[in-house]
């Protein structure tokens, strides 16, 4: 026993001894090496630490944003219950809804809206609809207003209210309105207070108008719950007024509202929003399933928050889905990149590495010699990567999987590599000397290649069809699935292995043609170009690289071109307008649309849904009334697909109404004679064909949940006609909708100013408008910008790798160049040499990565998502650009200038006497 522990402690020692020494010695004499791979190392955790990071925090920011423009729907909302007393009624909902806020933290201090059923109240201006609504919240969130004209309203005095024993008495409520109310009403409150019949029948309700005020903040949210109370909203077609208004009634009055509402709707709403300042994806989550649980329990609490954040994590898991390809790809090329560096560093390091094997060192001991620097140089770059993460996003969490593989290449690389050259030193090589047992060891080794290479086929196919069955990122969320996110780089992998397959065919057809060359150039590259072709990290460095590229170009390009498609689906024009287009004030916008300089053509329409189609067939229909043959113009003018048919819908024959249907309808229903009915009515249709056009979703939102919903809302198709000759047959939905297209459409919608009252109720939106909103979101953005980063960080990876591998192979470069310059060779016939060797691993991996960059999109576009970053409902196309290639190819013929300028530079102070004397450097 104690023998053996005598032997096992000499084996030790002499394994371990004077390591450290050697370790300092050697990494003083490759100081420079060590420092750029250390670089290296801790730019690739870097980017691996802090891209998940930075993705985390800017979901947040994107969804705070999105908290914020979802308004009521992205909050806790309190109702009275049903049979309640207005008291009783007031008094629930505002102490529930207190209550539902002091438990969650996260939701804002509530606001608690009391409003009656609207009336029909006339004013100077004609009639208008108008409710008495209050508005009271805890003390840091109650709404407030400033009184600059007229007094604030007090309570009626108990001898001028209705009361049991005085029903002679009307029921009277002072109120407020807003200044633009006052406006738009024709209200002036300078000589005293102003009255207001509440019921234009009857003056049984008299609102007793005291005094204008301003809304506090206009910008704070809890004015979203009463926007009337702000200013008049115009009321939707066909209503009895054509503005809605609120009569402000402080909080404190609410006896008299009740004694005004009595025998009427009466209705309490108490609404907590989500706090949006430091809201995290996580949080929101928690107050949603907390809020849902709420409701189940028989709370009275109702919350959209859920179908909110449904709509949001779509769009975050494409965002993590293509930020993942990303990092994984940068973390895959530079671990290449690091183990070309190790290997440069044994290859230079392989001299010192024979002697010590020749003195007996073993190859643990070299091993170990090798960890001892690569772990130290490893660790410090990973606290320093770490502790600057730490420092630059506080509080970020994010993945650290990638960043321990990029780590774990770092520390292995060099080991592996420098016990390979000290095995490799004094082993030689020893085969058989029977023919037949050669033939059999050969055989052995190409079983084993291809073994591997089908290993590593079957990985990939197993990565793609996983990710084409559920996508990078599962849909609750989390992060990417390394493996599954590693899909193109085994692609790639494979193609590396295919080139590597087929190069010594065609490097050998090379050189058949490179015999006939008279120059000195052809031979010399392509006698040396066979190992270049057939080494295969080199090669799968650079098709990685050139497969991420392109890969990121493609996506950046199939976002932005789906961006814009979508706005034009969603405009249908250059601009559109939307609003009550039949009143004064659209007329007025219509007008100096069409006068304005560029305008080509304009269009109005409007639509109406649940519209039966055919006589007891049971088919519902949305119905698109449009001036057909200038809507034709305009979708013309834009370059748009233009329906055959559809301007020669205004020609009608025989009291039928010419229109154009959906496939699908057409496919139903038999066309001849069918009947539609529009309002009130219905008319015989003559179908003329069908129609490539969607139901039309009127204003354009800029939120996912709208983008991808269904807007003929379960409709069966889509009857498109023309509003004439409908119009002279039965009575139409007025025109809610305008279509507007030509070179200056956009200066003219800027230039009409639609804030002015004059425009009230109008809301225009351009097709380019539209893409820089949704393009502009910030996780849209953010992509975006970490795609075309990821195209500068893998054209830098490109640059280095090369240069590594000319480097790496310099020295025996230098022997063959070297003895060729005692014969005549010329710098300029070296450097096309060189060139030349180079040319089958940068053509290889050109066109390997460029084939994988082309087409995994196409075979994974449903898992990354493209339809909710682009916004369209049906689907979005991967798009086929060849710029990404260019740029591919630019990035390679720049590195591999660069790696031949280096290797010129490395020769530059040899002297040819130096060289005739020792032979080789």
């Amino acid at each position: 026993m104690t023998d053996l522990l005598a032997r096992t402690r000499t084996r030790a020692r002499a394994v371990v001894a004077v390591g450290p020494l050697v370790v300092r010695r050697r990494a003083r004499r490759d100081a420079g090496l060590l420092l750029g791979t250390a670089l290296l190392l801790l730019g690739a955790l870097l980017v691996a630490l802090a891209l998940p990071r930075l993705v985390a925090r800017t979901a947040d920011e994107a969804l705070q944003g999105t908290v914020d423009r979802a308004g009521t729907d992205a909050a806790a909302v309190v109702t009275q219950l049903v049979g309640q007393q207005p008291a009783e009624a007031i008094d629930f909902v505002r102490g529930h809804v207190e209550q539902v806020w002091s438990e969650h933290p996260t939701l804002a201090p509530p606001t608690t809206v009391v409003s009656t059923r609207p009336f029909v109240v006339g004013s100077p201006s004609g009639d208008v609809i108008a409710s008495l609504v209050m508005l009271d919240g805890v003390e840091e969130s109650r709404p407030t207003v400033r009184w600059v004209e007229g007094r604030e309203p007090s309570a009626v005095p108990a001898d001028e209210q209705w009361q049991t024993d005085a029903p002679d008495r009307p029921r009277v409520v002072e109120a407020g309105l807003s200044v633009p109310a006052a406006r738009a009403l024709g209200v002036d409150v300078t000589d005293g207070p102003v009255t207001l019949r509440l019921d234009t029948e009857s003056s049984g309700r008299i609102a007793r108008v005291t005094g204008l005020y301003e809304v506090a903040d206009p910008a704070a949210r809890h004015w979203s719950l009463v926007p009337d109370v702000v200013a008049p909203v115009p009321t939707p077609p066909n209503a009895l007024g054509d503005l809605r208004v609120a009569l402000y009634v402080p909080f404190e009055l609410r006896e008299d509202v009740q004694v005004v509402g009595a025998n009427r709707a009466l209705t309490a709403v108490g609404t907590s929003f989500l706090r949006t300042d430091g809201l995290s994806v996580a949080q929101a989550h928690g107050v949603s399933a907390a809020l849902v649980a709420l409701g189940v329990r028989g709370q009275p609490v109702a919350t959209n928050l859920p179908a909110v954040l449904d709509a949001f994590d779509a769009r975050l898991t494409a965002v993590r889905a293509q930020a993942a390809l990303v990092v994984v790809g940068i973390a895959a090329t530079a671990a290449s990149c690091l183990v070309l560096a190790g290997g440069l560093l044994a290859t230079r390091r392989r001299p010192t590495l024979a002697a010590e094997r020749a003195r007996g060192a073993s190859v643990a001991s070299v091993a170990y010699r090798a960890a001892l620097e690569s772990v130290p140089v490893t660790l410090v770059a990973s606290v320093l990567a770490f502790a600057a993460v730490t420092w630059w996003l506080p509080g970020a969490t994010g993945t650290v999987t990638v960043a321990l593989g990029i780590a774990a290449v770092a520390v292995t690389a060099p080991v592996v590599l420098a016990g390979r050259v000290a095995a490799q030193a004094w082993n030689g090589r020893r085969v058989p000397a029977d023919r037949r047992e050669r033939a059999r060891l050969r055989a052995v080794g190409q079983a084993r290649r291809l073994v591997a290479e089908l290993t590593t086929l079957a990985v990939a196919a197993a990565a793609l069809v996983s990710v084409r069955g559920r996508g990078l990122v599962p849909s609750g969320g989390g992060d990417a699935d390394p493996l599954l996110a590693a899909a193109p780089v085994l692609l790639a992998a494979c193609a590396a292995l295919v080139v590597v397959r087929v190069a010594p065919a065609l490097v050998r057809a090379a050189g058949r043609l490179a015999s006939r060359s008279r120059g000195l150039a052809a031979p010399l590259a392509v006698a040396r170009a066979h190992g270049g072709a057939t080494a295969f990290v080199p090669l799968l460095t650079v098709t990685v690289t050139v497969a991420l590229l392109v890969l990121s170009g493609v996506l950046v390009q199939s976002v932005d071109d789906g961006q814009r498609t979508t706005a034009d689906v969603l405009v249908g024009a250059d601009g559109r307008l939307d609003g009550r287009l039949d009143r004064a004030e659209g007329q007025a916008a219509l007008d100096a649309l069409r006068a304005a300089p560029g305008v080509t053509a304009v269009a109005t329409g409007s639509q109406t849904t649940k519209r039966a189609y055919g006589e007891g067939s049971r088919l519902e229909a949305t119905v698109l009334l449009v001036d057909a043959a200038d809507l034709a113009a305009v979708r013309t003018a834009r370059g748009l697909p233009v329906d055959a048919g559809l301007a020669g819908l205004g020609d009608a024959t025989d009291a039928r109404v010419p229109a154009l249907v959906s496939p699908g309808l057409l496919a139903r229903l038999d066309p001849d004679g069918v009947r539609l009915s529009v309002l009130v009515g219905s008319v015989e249709l003559d179908v003329r064909g069908t129609t490539a056009l969607a139901p039309d979703a009127g204003v354009p939102p800029v939120d996912a949940r709208d983008v991808l919903r269904d807007v003929s809302d379960g409709d069966d198709g889509l009857v498109v006609v023309d509003r004439s000759v409908v119009a002279a047959l039965t009575d139409v939905p007025a025109a809610d909708r305008a279509w507007v297209s030509g070179p200056g459409t956009e200066a003219a919608i800027a230039a009409l100013d639609l804030a002015e009252p004059v425009y009230s109720g109008l809301t225009a939106t351009t097709a380019q408008g539209w893409w820089r909103t949704w393009s502009g979101e910030t996780l849209t953005r953010a992509l975006t910008a970490l795609q075309l980063a990821s195209v500068g960080a893998l054209a830098v990876l490109a640059v280095l790798a090369l240069v590594l591998v000319v480097v790496a192979t310099s020295q025996e470069r230098g022997r063959t160049l070297s003895t060729l310059r005692t014969l005549g060779l010329d710098a300029r016939t070296a450097r096309w040499a060189t060139l030349g060797e180079l040319a089958p691993l940068v053509l290889g991996g050109l066109v390997g990565g460029s084939v994988i960059g082309l087409v995994v999109p196409h075979l994974v576009a449903d898992a990354l998502g493209l339809a909710w970053l682009t916004g369209s409902a049906a689907g979005a196309t991967v798009a086929v650009v060849a710029w990404p290639v260019l740029v591919a190819a630019a990035v390679l013929t720049a590195a591999t200038l660069v790696a031949v300028g280096i290797e010129e530079g490395l020769r530059r102070r040899e002297r040819l006497g130096e060289v005739l004397r020792v032979g080789e450097r």
